[in-house]
């Protein structure tokens, strides 16, 4: 368990996007807070993460299209790279291939609904990119961490918890 944990910290250290700062956060300190000093966090969830695959996380090319069609920078956005800083460090997944994979990391709202944005305020920006890792990861198949971290595992309550400002953080 704790070689798990320390080889996201060794990870994060290298990562790019490490430095970036959102609403007093870095990717290390809402990743250390929310999720691996998460009581609710189990070490299960801890070590599946790290076995997570760039095809279980991918967006579908499709989509990916549709993302950038609508947010046409959205690589270049601080909070996606600092989504991707966090997904990566936990994963251990190339950070350039995961922000190629999924250009909507760190985008408020859903691909395939008209609602998808760059969020403006950074409260809203340090939210998303929380709920994408949790979110991401649950779709990736490890079940529970939006209920550690938002109360609520459903997806789209998820969502509205964290677009509210609230969760376990």
């Amino acid at each position: 368990m704790g070689k798990a944990v320390q080889a996201m910290w060794t990870r994060m250290q290298q990562m790019p996007g490490n430095d970036i700062r959102i609403k007093g956060d870095t990717p290390a300190s809402l990743l250390g807070r929310a999720i691996l000093d998460s009581k609710r966090v189990t070490n299960e969830q801890l070590i599946a993460m790290s076995k997570v695959s760039l095809d279980q996380l991918a967006t579908d090319p499709a989509t990916r299209q549709k993302v950038l069609d609508k947010v046409p920078n959205a690589r270049e956005l601080p909070v996606h790279k600092f989504t991707v800083a966090m997904l990566s460090a936990a994963t251990g997944i190339d950070p350039r291939k995961l922000s190629e994979a999924c250009p909507d990391l760190g985008l408020t709202g859903a691909p395939n609904t008209p609602l998808l944005y760059a969020a403006k305020t950074e409260r809203m920006q340090r939210s998303t990119a929380l709920h994408d890792f949790t979110d991401y990861l649950r779709g990736a198949g490890i079940k529970g961490l939006n209920k550690a971290v938002w109360g609520v595992e459903d997806r789209i309550l998820s969502a509205l918890v964290s677009a509210v400002g609230g969760g376990r953080y």
